[in-house]
């Protein structure tokens, strides 16, 4: 069992007309630094940062590298910390979410982000062997001024560290499911603040869950519903962390 991992952080853009932000490639980082608690062997992670977060180059880490080195046993976590954009397609109505890298151009979101809705479920299927999928979004969708997010020019006009030993995987259980948990709802914007040297969101998924000592594993809605309460409480209820997809028992190596 190894757990292949593409992460990444991006605080810097290429197309002036998008700002840069200030805590994202440090939130990668920081979530790549977790997974120094497993056994050196076990892990396969790629962390891209800044100018290597293009558009083809996130599509080649997940869509491609992935789906040839991954069997039915791996575990596979996707990060993301960055902006999310939304913009519309054909119609007024019709509004589809963006992942927002490095080579995005602010006036072609469409053509140049990565859109959730169609691309990412493609991404997921590419990835067919194992049994455990989690992505995590540190971004916003809300089309709102600040945080992690931006309103794409369509829309606007349109709407006007390691403790302990090293954890091995090995005969852990750890279910199935294809979950995502993003920062917060499409209506909220994901903050990130200097005090706390993260996003929010960010900042609490790297305290982790509250488990036993001697727990090897962490149950998904767990890690959520922690994540997502402590969000909240700190945001007074501005940001609350969203699950998606399905599970049956899934469970992660504890990195914490």
């Amino acid at each position: 069992m190894v757990l292949r991992a593409v992460i990444v952080g991006i605080d810097r853009y290429q197309d002036a007309d998008i700002d840069n932000l200030s805590l994202a490639r440090a939130d990668a980082l920081a979530v790549a630094e977790l997974l120094d608690r497993l056994h050196p062997a076990e892990v396969d992670a790629e962390v891209l940062v800044d100018e290597d977060v293009t558009r083809r180059n996130l599509m080649v880490a997940i869509g491609e590298k992935l789906p040839r080195v991954t069997s039915e046993g791996d575990v596979v976590l996707l990060y993301f910390a960055g902006h999310g954009s939304p913009e519309t397609t054909a119609t007024v109505d019709d509004a589809a979410r963006y992942l927002v890298l490095h080579d995005t151009e602010y006036d072609s979101v469409f053509a140049t982000g990565l859109d959730m809705e169609r691309e990412l479920p493609r991404l997921f299927e590419r990835i067919h062997r194992p049994r455990l999928i989690l992505m995590l979004i540190d971004a916003c969708f809300s089309g709102r001024a600040g945080g992690r997010t931006f309103e794409g020019p369509r829309l606007r006009a349109e709407r006007s560290h390691v403790r302990g030993r090293r954890v091995s995987m090995k005969g852990l259980d750890l279910g199935e499911g294809r979950l995502m948990i993003g920062a917060c709802d499409d209506h909220q914007v994901a903050r990130e603040e200097a005090a706390l040297g993260h996003g929010v969101f960010t900042n609490y998924l790297l305290k982790g869950p509250s488990v036993a000592d001697d727990s090897e594993t962490v149950g998904i809605l767990q890690l959520y519903e922690e994540i997502a309460a402590s969000v909240r409480g700190h945001t007074g209820g501005l940001q609350t962390p969203v699950l998606n997809g399905r599970s049956a028992l899934a469970r992660f190596p504890r990195v914490w």
